[in-house]
């Protein structure tokens, strides 16, 4: 047994990496023994430490564990220092200066292969769309998801369609694996996606992706339009602003500035 699986330091913080990543909303004692490789008595010591501090809270009737406010909390702190989503905010307000559309900094975890909205700078428009920060969604549908998707590897995205089984959030949502990697094509040559009602009923979704440092897709930059004021005729002008930001953002986190296309 390696030093650090004795470690309790190290088993604290691998229960809170786990914890993190899974898609379970609570956790039992001989599940996470199991899932951690470590004795169920190691990880009762643990879940009862993580329980004093207020990482994590044990609900009475079923014995198990879920994360609580103090794990929260932290994690919230660390998102706001994030340098993508520093770097983002700048150029998200400017792109909304330029639009006075709401914008979202769209966040992709390859471990989890979902996305989530790490960030926003609304519209001063009394009629947007409010979207839920931190939560884990999907990428197969809405412009925020398509942007990212249609820039990971193949068999990340086979891998997604086979995972999520492409279920529908609403009636436009794209179910059909060729028409997904149809629009996947599509967004890949022209460098952004668009989309009318996929993620929310009545919203039209605009976004491009941004990339890092070695060249990987890291999230997007996303506009949300409620769909009754989205002119048809402004959205080429909404485009080149919105490839500026996410462009710019790339730039300035030392990935592409401009994504290349790849053959369809």
């Amino acid at each position: 047994m390696a030093d650090r699986d004795r470690n309790p330091v190290a088993k604290t913080l691998k229960t809170l990496a786990w914890l993190a990543r899974t898609s379970a909303t609570d956790v039992g004692v001989r599940e996470l023994a199991a899932a951690m490789q470590i004795s169920p008595s190691s990880a009762h010591r643990v879940l009862l430490a993580l329980a004093e501090e207020g990482f994590v809270k044990q609900d009475p009737a079923s014995q198990r564990y879920a994360i609580d406010v103090e794990f929260w909390l932290l994690a919230q702190l660390v998102v706001a220092k994030a340098p993508i989503r520093q770097t983002a905010l700048d150029g998200m307000r400017r792109l909304v200066d330029a639009c006075n559309e709401t914008a979202l900094l769209g966040i992709y975890d390859g471990t989890r292969q979902e996305m989530m909205f790490a960030a926003s700078v609304e519209s001063a428009h009394p009629l947007r769309y409010a979207v839920e920060l931190n939560k884990w969604g999907p990428l197969y549908t809405g412009a925020s998801g398509l942007a990212i998707m249609a820039f990971l590897p193949d068999d990340e995205v086979q891998s997604i369609i086979r995972r999520s089984r492409l279920v529908p959030l609403t009636p436009r949502s794209i179910t059909e694996p060729y028409r997904l990697e149809a629009e996947l094509a599509a967004v890949r040559r022209q460098g952004y996606a668009f989309t009318k009602g996929q993620r929310i009923t009545g919203a039209v979704g605009l976004a491009a992706p941004i990339f890092g440092a070695n060249n990987t897709v890291l999230g997007d930059i996303c506009l949300t339009i409620p769909e009754q004021r989205f002119d048809d005729g402004g959205k080429q002008h909404l485009v080149d602003l919105l490839l500026g930001c996410a462009g710019g953002i790339s730039a300035k986190l030392g990935g592409l500035r401009r994504p290349d296309p790849k053959a369809a």
